[in-house]
């Protein structure tokens, strides 16, 4: 259980997602402060008026919009300054839905934007407090980002080798998996998978294994993130290769994998941030060991 949350209020929001099949989810991008990871304060504001929170704001990129039961959002509490986590049931008056969610890859996410106007909450919605950037615990469930696209490359990959095994042009006696250059893609993109996720797997065992460590894996979050959403784009490039001019027909899978897969540069953390922390790491160790 997180301790920063009041234990009666996290059962019964464990109990709806349980037993009720509710979903939530966290939203704390905001277009005006963009990547959460870099520090910007929220504009959403909660202000505390009649022992109620008042919240405004918008949010973007709120995933399964349209589906969920509950949202985790960021504000800036106006009378200590701090930034709140706030748990806002989405049937509330004043939180609408902007159907906003118009992009190329990831269309079945519905990220749309949220909107909350005079939303009204009772004292216990404040549910956590946002450490300032630098003092936050690295967040383990992260690792659902570098999951998600290590599986569009996956599929890119099964599609591209069950198309290699029965496309027969009439040049070849066989088909293509015969050709030399068609295997050594194949055998490329299954070594960059293999490497790629015995990453993610060993970093996701450590985070079990090894929860007193949990505060020091933040640079392993972000390389795995990197790491695998990188290696997810180049595998797609190359099972496309393998697949040809046709997969770029809109009836072909590998449109869709190559559309989707290109969004997961743009999750946090970005590739920037993650190189730069590692650079920190490396020259933090000199003088620290044990920050290793």
């Amino acid at each position: 259980m997180r301790t920063d949350w009041e234990e009666t209020a996290f059962k019964k929001l464990c109990l709806d997602i349980a037993i009720g099949k509710h979903l939530i989810n966290r939203v704390h991008t905001e277009m005006e402060t963009g990547d959460p990871s870099r520090g910007a304060a929220p504009k959403t504001k909660a202000i505390k008026k009649n022992n109620k929170w008042i919240i405004n704001g918008r949010k973007s990129y709120a995933s399964m919009a349209p589906a969920l039961d509950y949202v985790i959002i960021s504000a800036l509490i106006e009378e200590t300054g701090e930034v709140g986590g706030f748990l806002v049931p989405c049937r509330l008056e004043g939180v609408h839905i902007e159907e906003n969610w118009d992009t190329l890859g990831m269309r079945g996410t519905r990220s749309d934007n949220l909107i909350f106007e005079n939303v009204e909450l009772d004292v216990a919605a404040l549910v956590e407090f946002v450490p300032p950037t630098g003092k936050q615990l690295p967040l383990g469930w992260l690792l659902h980002i570098p999951a998600c696209y290590m599986g569009i490359a996956i599929a890119a990959r099964n599609e591209a080798v069950r198309f290699a095994s029965v496309y027969k042009p009439n040049s070849l006696s066989g088909p293509i998996q015969e050709v030399p250059e068609v295997r050594r893609k194949v055998g490329s993109i299954d070594l960059q998978l293999l490497t790629a996720r015995h990453f993610l797997y060993s970093v996701a065992e450590r985070w079990d294994k090894e929860p007193e460590k949990r505060g020091k894996m933040e640079a392993e979050l972000a390389a795995v993130k990197y790491v695998a959403t990188n290696t997810a784009v180049q595998v797609v490039e190359e099972a496309m290769r393998i697949v040809g001019g046709r997969s770029l027909f809109s009836s072909n899978p590998m449109q869709r994998y190559y559309r989707d897969v290109q969004a997961g540069i743009y999750n946090p953390p970005n590739d920037d941030s993650t190189i730069s922390l590692l650079a920190n790491k490396a020259f933090e160790s000199i003088n620290d060991p044990t920050s290793s």
